[in-house]
């Protein structure tokens, strides 16, 4: 088992006790972090159409709900289920004209494409008034690569896109500069400015096929899986669209919101057993762990059930009592914990703070405080995981270990907050005695990048 031990000794310096399979630093907090989008607000305003595709083709807003042409059907999605299309069935889906023209608008969602090669164009969806300059929206991969087009008006991204595997799209039009952007994984992959706006007043909208106007076939196809298409009518910043693309979810725990995920994917979260209400918080509200047995229940983080995905985990937490052992944060496939497991945070039966992840070898890869987290002050924890980086921990926004490894194994995709469910003892844990933890925890974030040390910093101090 690989392991770095940390000693406290104070809030904002650890000091660092080294094994010999560890690299570890300290530093001070630096109180002016630099810039960062992990504070941006995630906002739904101007969404005129939200798409899920959890086994529905509704739209959530209500108003523009899609209707299939050949039957698409729905598979495992980036989060939850995707809607699923296949090329050669002329599989799409339909609603009436969505008011795109003369205003800026963002439109972006996750894919998963199983072809890319076997013609030129697989187009994402559009809307089509006629085959004219600027009456003609379509969203593609063209040539591999995304593809941005109102007609004679068009961007080419920049990245080939590879088949089977997950990515997030934005395409941003700003009509006061008429200018159109081409987002891949929250980054800018190019603009261009056009002088044209896109002016078409009807004309269906579709997702999983569209019009693309000159002299290719009436409708371009797409095959593979789409999830998570939302159309706006503003443009979105570019550290939403980051967001988007890596903040898996974030829970406040504030009172309004308890268990509601105030990030990009709206994912569920249940409550077991007698969680008291919310109380003070690091910021604003927290969630206070008060029965023998309760604990909160997230499904579908799908950073951390997909293999080697570089992950980051943040979470203030205020124990009131460190002593016998506690889960943190305990992963599994199952619902009631069970299944493939492991005790992700928490403490050891002497109250020291333990991060876990196991390679690909079925090794836990494991740092532990060698003194006990302060009682009833509000400490924060950052695990980082990436091929590149390995297993880093950072305490009060201070680097202080980090164990090299280059894989993971995926856990997940429950994730449960506060302690291990009952008859889960034979999960991996290395020397986290599960538990209950008795105490508090707050803003609850997990990432599915390697979050800079700058990113951190502001987490650690909000």
């Amino acid at each position: 088992m690989d392991a770095a031990v940390i000693s406290f000794g104070n809030k904002s310096s650890p000091a660092i006790t080294q094994t010999t399979t560890a690299t570890t630093t300290t530093a001070t907090t630096n109180m002016f972090c630099g810039s960062s989008c992990v504070n941006t607000t995630i906002s739904t305003s101007s969404r005129l159409a939200f798409y899920s595709f959890d086994n529905s083709t509704s739209d959530a807003t209500g108003n523009y709900s899609m209707s299939g042409i050949a039957s698409p059907n729905y598979v495992r999605g980036w989060i939850g289920s995707a809607i699923n299309f296949s090329y050669s069935n002329t599989q799409f889906l339909s609603t009436s004209y969505i008011p795109l023209n003369s205003r800026s608008f963002t439109i972006d969602f996750w894919f998963y494409a199983t072809d890319v090669s076997s013609t030129l164009d697989f187009s994402f969806g559009g809307e089509m008034q006629s085959s004219s300059t600027s009456k003609c929206l379509f969203i593609n991969i063209r040539n591999k690569v995304l593809y941005f087009g109102f007609f004679s008006a068009d961007t080419a991204g920049t990245t080939n896109i590879s088949i089977n595997q997950w990515y997030h799209a934005a395409f941003v039009y700003d009509n006061s500069t008429k200018q159109q952007s081409i987002y891949l994984n929250g980054i800018l992959e190019k603009s261009s400015i056009l002088n044209k706006a896109f002016l078409a007043n009807n004309g269906s909208f579709t997702i999983g096929g569209a019009y693309i106007g000159g002299g290719t076939t009436p409708i371009v196809y797409y095959s593979g899986y789409i999830d998570h298409f939302t159309i706006s009518s503003r443009i979105k910043s570019p550290c939403e669209i980051y967001l988007a693309a890596t903040l898996a979810c974030y829970f406040p725990f504030d009172s309004i919101s308890l268990l509601i995920d105030s990030g990009p994917n709206f994912l569920t979260a249940t409550n077991t057993g007698a969680i008291a209400t919310a109380v003070a918080g690091r910021v604003n509200q927290a969630l206070q762990f008060s029965s023998i047995l309760s604990y909160v229940t997230i499904n579908g983080i799908s950073v951390l059930s997909s293999t080697n995905n570089a992950f980051t985990i943040s979470m203030w937490i205020k124990p009131t009592s460190v002593t016998g052992g506690a889960t943190l944060i305990h992963a599994s496939t199952q619902p009631d914990g069970k299944g493939d497991c492991l005790a992700m945070w928490g403490l050891t039966s002497t109250g020291l703070m333990t991060v876990n992840i196991i390679d690909m070898s079925n090794n836990i890869v494991t740092m532990t405080t060698s003194s006990a987290l302060p009682l009833n002050t509000w400490t924060h924890i950052a695990q980082v995981f990436s091929s590149v980086s390995g297993n880093l921990l950072y305490i009060n926004g201070t680097f202080v270990a980090s164990v090299s490894t280059v894989t993971r194994r995926p856990v997940g995709p429950y994730t449960i907050l506060g302690a291990s469910p009952a008859n889960t003892s034979y999960c991996k844990a290395g020397s986290i005695s599960m538990g209950q933890f008795s105490g508090s925890i707050d803003e609850y974030y997990v990432f599915g990048r390697e979050l800079t040390s700058i990113d951190i910093c502001h987490l650690a101090n909000p």
